[in-house]
């Protein structure tokens, strides 16, 4: 029974990829696997952030927003490992997707996440307006174990850059 369904967009032009195609049609009658996942360091990095910069602290408030950006990033390539490793994958098999860069450009999608996922209920997570993840040193992603799977950008810019860049998880 589908539970949420996720929206792909493919890549114009260059080799046409979608994240959708490295999972198999329900009516091929194969089971496949999905990972999903979401971290948090929670809202007390973002409480001492602002009780820093309140006190005029703002280098200190830098580092300490610095350090649970990237505790928030290992914590999420933490999870990516142990999946692979409970999959059986080799340590390069697959990706890590996040919604709002190359792949899957749209935020949207976060919430579908939060309806299979107890982010609000578990770990006190929620989405602003926008759908950006609060507390913001907090990171979502889809994980793809195919072995053909790849970081590619679906859209480009009105200048002609990429909208966002996909983060060379591995």
């Amino acid at each position: 029974r589908e539970v949420a369904r996720f929206h792909f967009p493919r890549q114009e032009g260059r080799e046409r990829l979608c994240l959708a195609d490295y999972f198999r049609p329900v009516d091929s009658g194969d089971v496949d696997v999905i990972g999903l996942q979401v971290v948090t360091v929670g809202d007390a990095a973002t409480r001492r952030f602002e009780a820093l910069q309140a006190h005029g602290e703002y280098a200190e408030a830098f580092y300490v927003h610095g350090l649970a950006v990237e505790a928030a990033e290992a914590t999420a390539e933490w999870l990516h490992r142990r999946i692979r490793a409970e999959l059986g994958l080799s340590p390069g098999q697959g990706k890590r997707y996040s919604w709002g860069y190359g792949a899957c450009p749209d935020l949207e999608d976060h919430e579908q996440l939060f309806r299979i996922l107890p982010a609000r209920e578990a770990l006190g997570m929620d989405l602003t307006s926008a759908f950006q993840l609060l507390p913001e040193q907090s990171t979502a992603a889809i994980v793809v174990h195919h072995p053909e799977a790849k970081y590619y950008v679906v859209r480009s810019d009105a200048a002609g850059g990429a909208a966002g860049s996909q983060a060379p998880n591995a």
